[in-house]
């Protein structure tokens, strides 16, 4: 619009733009910031589709939804999965999934763990999950899928301090010289 009234000439004098407020971005920098948080948007929409592809991800298994924020005049931009179909594998498989996609945004933008603000995941109410309530408080006793049973730790425990207990109340000169 200015270069059309510098080239054709106006009758009104030109108004002096008003200086940009402090916190607030300036009118000329908010397209710019628009268009790079599309852009960002539509990369990290498109590298977590290709990702669910290429690990073989059904489609429809999985909604992608890409929302930007604008804070301090920087915009970030948030990637959530919507889980639309359950399936165990997937559950394990978050971590990695996230891992890939980020990976592979960094492949097109270095500095893409700066303006990602999160990696979400949901599971709506009417998921077809078959887990509809938590398990007995004693699951997460297991570790590397082998029980602990505290009774037996608490035995083994009594057993090695009975061993220490008696090898310190015996004499130094009647213990077996090595």
């Amino acid at each position: 619009m200015d270069l059309i009234k510098r080239l054709f000439g106006t009758t009104k004098q030109a108004e002096v733009p008003a200086p940009p407020q402090l916190g607030a971005p300036s009118d000329s920098r908010m397209p710019e910031q628009e268009s790079v948080a599309g852009t960002r948007r539509e990369l990290v929409r498109v590298m977590a589709r290709d990702v669910q592809r290429a690990a073989g991800i059904p489609d429809g298994w999985l909604e992608m939804q890409v929302m930007p924020e604008l804070s301090r005049g920087q915009t970030f931009i948030h990637l959530r999965l919507v889980v639309r179909h359950w399936d165990e594998r997937l559950v394990n498989l978050q971590v990695a999934f996230q891992r890939r996609v980020l990976a592979e945004v960094e492949r097109f933008e270095p500095d893409a763990r700066q303006w990602i603000g999160s990696i979400t995941w949901l599971y709506p109410d009417d998921s077809d999950c078959p887990h509809t309530d938590l398990p007995d408080p004693a699951i997460w006793k297991k570790v590397d899928h082998v029980d602990i049973e505290i009774d037996d730790v608490q035995e083994d425990l009594a057993r090695l301090f009975a061993v220490r207990d008696a090898e310190m109340s015996t004499p130094l000169s009647s213990r077996p010289q090595p």
